[in-house]
């Protein structure tokens, strides 16, 4: 069973991180062979990771290129037009509203 176990290991160099990570123990895994086996689907947590990995970062450029980079550039136009419009109001805004102190010497309504 020992032999066995090391065989799985070495095909499977991917177990070695959780080790030396401290995720897991060689003993947990040899637990884990003994009960399940190498088939069983709680190897599916710890294998293949690297596949999944590649997966998403393949998504990733899929999506990358069905953007249309005219129509980004131009919401981004937009947006800016926006925002420099919102920021011209507020200066306006904040020009308007001078507070002046009423001298001492007036009173109300003089």
């Amino acid at each position: 069973m020992k032999e066995e176990f090391k065989s799985f290991v070495n095909n499977h160099k991917e177990l070695v991180k959780y080790v030396n990570n401290g995720d897991m123990t060689w003993q947990k895994f040899y637990e884990m062979y003994s009960l399940y086996g190498d088939k069983s689907d709680v190897w599916d947590e710890y294998l293949n990771n690297d596949e999944g990995t590649g997966k998403v970062i393949s998504d990733i450029v899929n999506i990358i290129k069905k953007t249309d980079v005219d129509k980004v550039q131009k919401n981004i136009n937009s947006i800016n037009k926006v925002l420099n419009l919102v920021s011209t109001l507020l200066v306006k805004d904040e020009e308007k509203i001078e507070y002046e102190p009423r001298p001492l010497y007036k009173k109300f309504e003089d």
